[in-house]
């Protein structure tokens, strides 16, 4: 179905953890250690991956969003959920609504991932601030915004995904080395220690 995918990253299973389901890729750390959990702390990660996504998301770009959420067959992705009003959709077609089963581990015949592809979107449609908050403090259920499932912004035009997967860290993967070494020359102090010898086999 999303041809686009298939021939800038064949075989990538849209799932977490990407960084390690693809061989050029960035890992940040967007929760900093050395902060304590306070609101310095989420103020920190929200400036982090905001500066991320802007450095990667130009005017102009060619965006598409993936969204998924676990399913356990009934549970469906409805018009009110948090990811739609978050976009502006120009028309209906724009979305593509489909049931995922080659992702993650499924016990149960009747699971799946439903998961909204979302093409022919510009930087000016999405209010992607927001999505970044709510993606901080999905583990913290106080904090509002939060959002259920998975979100993957993907960059047709440099051929760039990037997924920030709680508030801990952010991955950033890319069909071509090229295109993500600006990106590792920037933000180098945030990248995540503990994959930073992967990395730099990479990008140095």
């Amino acid at each position: 179905m999303n041809s686009y995918l298939d021939e800038h990253f064949p075989n990538l299973k849209i799932e977490k953890p990407l960084f390690y389901n693809w061989p050029i890729g960035l890992r940040f750390e967007i929760g900093p250690d050395e902060i304590e959990l306070c609101e310095e702390y989420f103020e920190t990660a929200h400036k982090r991956a905001v500066t991320i996504f802007e450095f990667v998301f130009s005017q102009g770009d060619e965006i598409e969003i993936i969204y998924q959420q676990y399913s356990d067959g009934r549970k469906k992705i409805r018009k009110g959920n948090f990811i739609y009003k978050q976009i502006s959709l120009k028309q209906k077609e724009q979305v593509h609504c489909s049931d995922i089963r080659d992702i993650y581990e499924l016990e149960y015949k009747c699971e799946c991932w439903k998961r909204l592809n979302i093409f022919n979107l510009k930087i000016e449609d999405i209010d992607y601030k927001n999505i970044l908050l709510s993606l901080v403090n999905t583990d913290f259920g106080s904090r509002k915004p939060s959002m259920r499932g998975e979100c993957y912004f993907i960059n047709r035009t440099k051929s760039v995904i990037l997924n920030l997967y709680d508030d801990r860290g952010m991955d950033v993967i890319s069909a071509t080395k090229e295109s993500l070494l600006p990106l590792y020359k920037y933000k180098n102090e945030w990248l995540l220690d503990y994959d930073r010898e992967k990395m730099n086999s990479v990008f140095s």
